[in-house]
């Protein structure tokens, strides 16, 4: 199977589990509880999953062509891909995630479906990006070091990365 097939079911269960049904089981609690809800922001939150979702579609095929991989830890691009979004910020996938999961969060009304991205973005940023992060420079080495020095992880760049000799 090819990466770009690989990665388009990979995002449909991301997107499945982290944007759907666990966001409708924090909301199922919310209910349940009887925590008050904000009117949802529907233009809004249009907004941010269109954009969001574009992002992550960006960035999820461009690891499956450019990387000869996917976005899943369990089949990881081969190729160091420091171009496409990767260029502007290391972690463009995670960033259209939090951005997807917040017009989620807005579209429901719900503040718990905000925390719940809070929780799992702080989870992802102390315990799973550093991880991810010391394993791009195992294996990549001087390239992922001048990579993390010169692109930020969350904040992008507002001009393309390129390698260059001095790095």
């Amino acid at each position: 199977m090819g990466n770009v097939i690989k990665t388009l079911i990979f995002l449909v269960l991301f997107w499945f589990l982290f944007l759907l049904a666990l966001p409708i089981a924090v909301s199922i609690v919310e209910i349940e509880v009887g925590i008050q809800r904000f009117p949802p922001q529907r233009a809004v939150a249009s907004l941010l999953l269109g954009v969001f979702t574009l992002l992550s579609l960006w960035a999820a095929l461009y690891l499956a062509v450019a990387g000869r991989g996917t976005p899943a830890a369990f089949a990881p691009p081969r190729e160091f891909v420091v171009n496409g979004p990767y260029a502007y910020v290391r972690h463009p996938f995670v960033i259209a995630s939090i951005g997807q999961g917040v017009g989620i969060g807005i579209a429901m009304g719900s503040i718990p479906v905000l925390f719940y991205v809070a929780a799992l973005t702080t989870v992802y940023y102390f315990l799973v990006r550093p991880s991810e992060e010391r394993t791009l420079e195992q294996r990549h080495g001087d390239a992922a070091r001048a990579y993390s020095r010169n692109v930020r992880g969350f904040r992008p760049r507002l001009t393309p990365y390129k390698i260059s000799r001095i790095d």
